[in-house]
């Protein structure tokens, strides 16, 4: 995994504060040792019964949040919402949880 324990502390406690949820996942090539350059890629599991547009007020707060602690990075976040859409799949399968 290629990102410091204090960037992933950061995303774990921002995710917290914003989801109400530690189940973060960090998938793509920065969960990969062997790749380089990157943005981060996350997938997060929100507590059920939110509506799409709830969630995606707390996302942009939650980027927002983020940058501020861990610095202007490219970051990708994937709001559980299918389980059978193939980045879903990928992220649990593959992903890395922080």
């Amino acid at each position: 995994m290629r990102l410091s324990e204090k960037d992933r502390d950061a995303l774990r406690q921002t995710c917290v504060e914003y989801f109400n949820t530690d189940e973060i996942y960090l998938f793509g090539s920065r969960a990969d040792d062997g790749a380089s350059g990157g943005d981060i890629d996350l997938y997060i599991v929100p507590p059920a019964g939110e509506t799409p547009e709830v969630l995606f007020n707390k996302k942009v707060r939650f980027l927002s949040a983020v940058k501020q602690r861990i610095g202007d990075q490219k970051i990708d976040v994937v709001l559980a919402c299918d389980s059978d859409r193939l980045i879903e799949r990928e992220a649990r399968e593959k992903g890395i949880r922080l």
